[in-house]
């Protein structure tokens, strides 16, 4: 199995539990591709879409993308881009898929998503997250994970699920890799 992970913004591939998925999945024979996206502090949509695709032409169902924060967008955008491609799964963490009212990043949610053609990218969607995230409410997961047909995980007192809410690690990523493997 493939595993793509995408961070946050203001992020890298290595910060907040990120390295250390990388890490375990690859100790588990996993291939993982889990780049730096360009120009972090102030992102293009399209720079992170052309990173993803630098990387991988073409998706197929050994892949499971992974995405924290603003990699998830990002995810929902590549998935609008797929013809003949498919992804086993997708679990976005923190995500959202509305303007939060941060300019630096309105670029990645300032157009409509097309949910139908996003749901037929995955054959499996999962939607983690917390109960008290200080940038997105609860209802944005519960919302996506709707739109999605998602299952749906809340990280109780989970912050942003990111360093500073104490998540240097996520055996419950881990745990879902497994499962789907």
């Amino acid at each position: 199995m493939k595993a793509f992970i995408f961070h946050c913004w203001g992020g890298d591939s290595r910060a907040c539990w990120r390295g250390w998925l990388a890490d375990e999945l690859r100790n588990r024979n996993y291939e993982v591709v889990a780049p730096n996206f360009p120009n972090t502090m102030e992102p293009k949509l399209e720079e992170w879409l052309d990173e993803t695709r630098s990387h991988v032409k073409k998706f197929n169902e050994e892949w499971v993308l992974i995405a924290h924060s603003l990699g998830c967008p990002t995810i929902l955008h590549l998935l609008e881009t797929f013809n003949d491609e498919k992804v086993k799964a997708v679990i976005l963490v923190a995500g959202f898929a509305i303007d939060l009212g941060i300019p630096e990043i309105a670029n990645f949610t300032d157009q409509d998503f097309n949910w139908e053609k996003i749901k037929k990218g995955s054959n499996k969607f999962i939607v983690i997250n917390s109960d008290n995230d200080p940038f997105i409410e609860l209802e944005e997961g519960k919302r996506m994970a709707k739109l999605l047909g998602a299952e749906f995980i809340v990280e109780h007192n989970g912050g942003h699920i990111n360093e500073g809410s104490g998540f240097t690690k996520y055996p419950k990523l881990l745990e879902l890799m497994e499962k789907l493997r």
